[in-house]
């Protein structure tokens, strides 16, 4: 994604329009087809080659776009073509214990350079360097003093964006999403059409705070954005913006996100009719963060003692019609010899106020009939005592992981059955 000063947007009547370019623009096309081939020839090359020649780039390619932001959106298209790229070291050996070993040695030498001459020359110098050579078995130990800085770095990998357009919506995607790192809230009108599975697999792998209200044309998602959390904003902010490639895999929706913009308020709106937006994720697994989900899969399946309780993936959309509102858990636990069924949702970020108002929809939920616990990562500072006074112990609170003990103490207890 881009960072902050790669973002652009205009401020019409209170709404924000991203900056975008057009696919079938030929200068963008251009532009994005010559950086893409600079990548792809700077392969096994040092990465501070490759940064001068972006900088000519800038100054040559730059004013064609535009003459006043041509630079900005270069280094935006980079920033982004960097993310396809892999960089490694020139050695496997360590260059700080090289340069450390090279000073080591000249500061035993017996007297100082001269003022004109350079600080190891002659037979001083070869012979320093031969003794170095000699310790750590590389030939020229000069010329990789400093490999450790990022600009010695070697381009080692590079996948690049086919056709080049791609790179052209990926920019378009990443500018939008660039606007919702400064989010308020946001609120996603799905229609029925709409796979509401793969929008809440993306929902929860990133861990956002959610509320789900049917509406009677499909469902309306709302998302709580990162400035309405008091810690972990930039995070939150980052994985708020994950979502919207993982949206752009289904229709249709509409949605709009109020934004504070460079000290002003805005709204942010989108539907998946938008022109020249296109997911660059491929499946469900592209999001690249760890699911805490799949690591309590695990966890239950090495349990032994299970008490008769088996695991099943989560029942879908779970409606609570007084409260115009609905669940949508990760997992079902069923026990074969009591016939109970209980669902369980494992929560990412959180606020107290989110948690106080999930267990009013537990309540709810208690009186229709379904029974469900919900899990909640310690987070945001707030103590465990605090925790479960908030919540008067409806929640299994854990620290990075949740096991699969601490589930099963609560399928256990008589506190949770039909508590309303």
């Amino acid at each position: 994604m881009l960072r902050g000063e790669h973002v652009m947007a205009r401020l019409l009547r209170g709404r924000l329009v991203p900056h975008r370019l057009s696919p079938d623009d030929e200068r963008a096309r251009e532009v994005a087809g010559a950086l893409v081939d600079l990548y792809a020839s700077h392969l096994g090359r040092p990465r501070a080659e490759l940064e001068e020649e972006l900088s000519l780039l800038e100054e040559e390619l730059g004013p064609r776009l535009d003459a006043r932001r041509g630079f900005k959106i270069l280094r935006g298209l980079a920033k982004l073509l960097e993310e396809r790229a892999k960089w490694a070291p020139p050695t496997e050996a360590d260059p700080y214990t090289l340069r450390t070993r090279l000073f080591e040695l000249t500061a035993t030498l017996p007297e100082l350079p001269s003022a004109t001459t350079t600080l190891l020359e002659g037979g001083t110098r070869e012979d320093v360097l031969a003794r170095v050579s000699t310790e750590t078995g590389i030939e020229d130990p000069v010329s990789l003093m400093y490999a450790d800085r990022q600009g010695a770095q070697l381009l080692s990998g590079f996948e690049p964006p086919t056709p080049a357009a791609l790179l052209i919506s990926r920019y378009n995607v990443a500018q939008i999403q660039g606007v919702l790192y400064s989010a308020r809230d946001l609120s996603v009108d799905l229609g029925r059409e709409a796979d509401i599975r793969l929008v809440f697999h993306y929902v929860k792998l990133l861990g956002l705070i959610y509320t789900l209200e049917p509406t009677p044309k499909g469902h309306r998602l709302h998302l709580d954005g990162p400035l309405s959390l008091f810690g972990g904003t930039r995070k939150y902010g980052l994985r708020l913006a994950k979502l919207l490639p993982g949206l752009l895999l289904t229709a249709p929706w509409t949605l709009h996100a109020n934004v504070s913009w460079k000290g002003r308020e805005a709204s942010l709106e989108l539907t998946s009719e938008t022109p020249g937006l296109t997911s660059h994720y491929k499946g469900p697994a592209d999001a690249g963060e760890g699911d805490v989900r799949e690591a309590f899969a695990k966890a239950w399946e090495r349990a032994k003692d299970k008490g008769g309780w088996e695991i099943e993936e989560g029942a879908g959309v779970i409606p609570v019609p007084p409260l115009k509102a609905a669940l949508v858990p990760d997992f079902a636990f069923w026990n074969a010899a009591t016939g109970e069924r209980v669902h369980l949702e494992i929560l990412g970020f959180w606020s107290e106020r989110y948690l106080v108002e999930r267990v009013g929809l537990l309540r709810a939920a208690a009186k229709r009939g379904y029974r469900v616990l919900v899990a909640a990562p310690e987070s945001l500072s707030i103590s465990t005592g605090t925790l479960a006074q908030a919540t008067r112990g409806y929640v299994i609170s854990f620290k990075s992981r949740l096991d699969a003990k601490s589930v099963l103490v609560a399928l256990g207890r008589e506190d949770w059955r039909g508590s309303g």
